[in-house]
């Protein structure tokens, strides 16, 4: 039997096409069928455009998008021995920039995006979820829609900010603009601690073992407990590799192949169209079922995400959780969770850190345009996992430009007879509910996948 079903209330849209056999899914495609092309409206643009262009490929992440064009563009001054020197206050500025964004995409997901389908597993009724009109639904809408306001503070705007650039940020925030962006922190935290996980958050990140669980209170505690009614912990498993790109003062890089290794190359990414579609027709195999591609590192699929990054960070709490309960669909919605109150405490501690009286901006000595050729990449840790940019360029203007989303990564066809990340996690469900369960617990992106 095969059933076709698309999949709505993701960021943009997915079909999702099941084979069962014997009331299971003996097989899936994920299939993303709306073109975007930003790679190609790239290509011929002066470099500098992109810092204008990229934030645009997604409504979301925007700010992951520039901060991986930036590193990239910054990377090409240090291949031609021309490394560019960034303050401090840069770096805090670009950081907190980014982590805002994803804290606030983390509260959106759970609350807009997963939850309302999670309820309907509930023994009990909980219309509060209800999306639009239930109570925890709109008080949700209204806290991430103030906390965003303390990215606009540094950003000038969002979504769509264009605020960093090569040699640092053109954003200069006073101590009142610093005391703003604490607050709009303190509301987020007031809003995790009270609704969310029902304790206090320097409580909550003391939490070292899975027993833990049972301390959760509040919104969280309504997952946990239908998780478990339902056995949630048992479903959605993949292959358990976990993949960190990005670098930063947030998070680690690294890789966990029945190991954690730290070391990361990027001439071990690998990206593949066997399955995808091309605008030139004669390029596209019969086999090709969606713009998405494929990715993947020394020849294996991985996971990227909340739950790689808390796992090679080695974060106590996530880390024990996920070796009782693998990679599973429960484990992987807990570590988004989890990585909101992680963030939010240390987003506090990165604001206090700036220092108003050191410069923003460094001039580089010399103009990307003066390079006759040039290649570079950047990747950062985006709302929904690892993001990279691939960038090369011709007497200033782009001549190539690669952007392997985390959705590509996590939800991009197999190849080869292996399934990726997300069919493999898919493959075995007895409902089609369950089906599209896992496949949210990824946070899909097709907005930023198909270019």
């Amino acid at each position: 039997m095969k059933t076709v079903d698309i999949v709505e209330r993701i960021e943009g849209e997915a079909k999702l096409v099941c084979q069962w056999d014997k009331k299971k899914i003996s097989d899936v495609k994920i299939q993303f069928l709306n073109f975007r092309g930003f790679e190609f409206i790239l290509k011929d643009k002066p470099i500098l455009d992109a810092l204008v262009y990229t934030p645009r490929i997604c409504g979301i992440c925007g700010q992951a998008h520039l901060k991986a064009t930036v590193e990239a563009l910054e990377n090409i001054y240090k291949n031609h021995n021309e490394e560019l020197t960034l303050t401090n206050k840069a770096k805090l500025l670009r950081e907190i920039g980014l982590n805002i964004e994803i804290i606030d995409s983390h509260i959106k997901w759970f609350y807009m995006f997963i939850m309302p389908d999670i309820v309907k597993f509930s023994q009990n009724s909980l219309d509060e979820y209800a999306p639009l009109k239930g109570k925890k639904w709109l008080e949700a809408s209204s806290v991430a829609s103030e906390t965003i306001k303390s990215l606009a503070i540094i950003g000038g705007q969002w979504p769509h900010t264009s605020y960093m650039i090569p040699g640092g940020v053109i954003s200069d925030p006073t101590l009142l603009d610093l005391v703003s962006m604490q607050n709009y922190m303190d509301q987020a935290i007031r809003f995790y601690e009270d609704s969310l996980v029902g304790i206090e958050l320097d409580n909550y990140l003391d939490f070292k073992k899975s027993e833990d669980l049972y301390k959760v209170k509040g919104d969280l505690k309504d997952f946990i407990t239908i998780s478990f009614e339902n056995e949630f912990e048992k479903i959605g498993k993949s292959y358990n590799r976990q993949l960190v790109l990005g670098d930063s003062l947030s998070f680690e890089k690294g890789k966990i192949n029945r190991k954690l290794i730290k070391n990361i190359d990027y001439e071990n990414i690998e990206e593949l169209s066997i399955n995808s579609f091309d605008i030139d027709k004669s390029k596209v195999s019969k086999e090709a079922y969606t713009w998405s591609k494929t990715a993947l590192y020394a020849n294996n699929f991985y996971e990227t995400g909340p739950l790689a990054r808390a796992v090679v960070q080695n974060r106590s709490f996530v880390s024990d959780i996920h070796k009782h309960y693998k990679d599973s669909m429960f484990t992987r919605v807990l570590a988004r969770m989890d990585e909101l109150g992680f963030l939010l405490h240390k987003t506090k501690q990165l604001i206090k850190q700036i220092d108003i009286n050191e410069e923003s901006y460094i001039k580089p000595k010399v103009s990307l345009s003066d390079f006759k050729y040039g290649v570079g990449q950047g990747s950062v840790e985006a709302c929904r996992g690892s993001l990279y940019h691939d960038v090369e360029i011709e007497n200033g203007k782009i001549s190539k430009y690669d952007v392997i989303t985390p959705t590509v990564w996590n939800l991009g066809p197999g190849v080869d007879g292996k399934l990726s990340t997300s069919q493999k996690a898919i493959v075995g469900s007895d409902s089609l509910e369950k089906a599209k369960l896992i496949l949210r617990s990824f946070d899909v992106c097709s907005v930023c996948t198909t270019h």
